[in-house]
């Protein structure tokens, strides 16, 4: 009899954690960290009024205080601030022949709409003094 009871007893020592671990509720999921910058700011970003997209700048037409058509855009710099440093202006050529990169600061281009609202950037610059300008070379480690 002390044999049964003692068998019986190991036997419910062994499965009584099995039966604890059955009942008890599965840890509450962790919430993942909040999405935000080192400054705590959330970096989730709305489009301001006054905001443009680089996309929207390339490719549009640049022309000089005369209203002489003297390049596009191929390019947006970016500094490692954030803020838009250059623009890469495709001067001289003909259909893409011949054409070479002159950089401008972003602060020398005057940018407005026309009639139509499209884009209108303006350089106070001559044709010629943009084709002698030194050209910009790509920096292939970026």
């Amino acid at each position: 009899m002390l044999k049964t009871t003692t068998l019986v007893s190991v036997l419910l020592l062994a499965v009584s954690p099995l039966a604890l671990a059955q009942t008890t509720a599965p840890p509450a999921p962790q919430t993942p960290p909040a999405a935000t910058t080192p400054s705590g700011q959330p970096i989730w970003y709305s489009h301001q009024a006054d905001e443009m997209r680089a996309s929207k700048l390339i490719g549009t037409r640049v022309v000089n205080t005369a209203n002489e058509t003297i390049g596009d855009i191929n390019e947006v710099v970016v500094g490692k601030d954030g803020k838009v440093a250059a623009l890469i202006i495709g001067v001289g050529g003909f259909l893409g022949m011949g054409e070479r990169e002159v950089a401008v600061s972003f602060e020398s281009v005057r940018i407005s709409r026309d009639q139509s609202n499209n884009l209108a950037l303006t350089v106070n610059a001559t044709k010629d003094a943009l084709k002698s300008a030194p050209e910009w070379r790509r920096d292939t480690k970026r």
